[in-house]
């Protein structure tokens, strides 16, 4: 499914336990005690899952601290109150695991992603600040809408979020996000001379040239084909 944006930790989980509590007055209301029971023990299978499931996924979330961040097992062990040995065998285990989450085949999918590429005759990419600082910064772009190609949701975003009428779209490349598991679709948008003004100020506090050089600090995770189409713009 993906992160969908704007949601929290917090208020997913209550949504969980209001879920919960939804289905256990659904049972309790059943009329067949024989289904009642049935119902029970599926709701028993279900939180055991999830229980498995949420201690093997603080171990993937263990292995990413260590794979993305940079931590030592000794860094990683007093941060999760456990001793050295164990963390390798945390870490060991999830690395072979990967993500243990199971998704279910009822959620909708998530809407792709669309985001553009833009630069200036002075070798500078357009990037824009994200308000909730998922990530930092970003391009500019958003979900492509029902019936709409990547392309007209780059154009339509590019007016609204920096004010530039774009020309011509000429697609880079597409990924599964790492992190939101999301589809994503990259795409150089070539725009009419002029200097972008922020359009949505809910969402982004600012939008912005950058060197080429500085996108390496300001997004350190970018896409690799996107990071060496850059380079190579650079190298022009």
């Amino acid at each position: 499914m993906g992160y969908e944006k704007g949601t929290t930790p917090d208020g997913e989980m209550a949504r969980i336990r209001e879920a919960f509590a939804r289905a256990t007055a659904a049972i309790h209301a059943w009329p067949s005690a024989q289904e009642k029971q049935v119902a029970l023990r599926a709701l028993e299978e279900l939180t055991r899952d999830l229980q498995r499931e949420t201690a093997e996924f603080r171990g993937y979330e263990a292995a990413c601290l260590m794979d993305e961040h940079g931590l030592t097992r000794d860094e990683l062990a007093a941060f999760l109150g456990v001793s050295p040995p164990r963390v390798s065998q945390i870490i060991s285990a999830a690395r072979k695991r990967g993500n243990p989450v199971t998704e279910p085949l009822t959620l909708p999918e998530q809407p792709h992603v669309a985001l553009a590429i833009i630069t200036n005759p002075g070798g500078q990419v357009l990037v824009a600040k994200r308000r909730d600082g998922i990530p930092p910064y970003t391009f500019i772009g958003g979900e492509i809408r029902d019936g709409e190609t990547a392309a007209d949701a780059l154009r339509r975003k590019v007016e609204a979020e920096a004010g530039l009428h774009a020309t011509s779209v000429r697609f880079i490349g597409r990924r599964l996000h790492p992190k939101t598991s999301r589809v994503m679709v990259y795409g150089h948008v070539t725009v009419d001379p002029g200097e972008p003004a922020l359009g949505d100020p809910d969402d982004l506090a600012e939008v912005r040239w950058a060197s080429i050089d500085e996108t390496r600090e300001l997004m350190p995770d970018m896409y690799g084909p996107v990071r060496a189409y850059l380079d190579e713009l650079g190298r022009a």
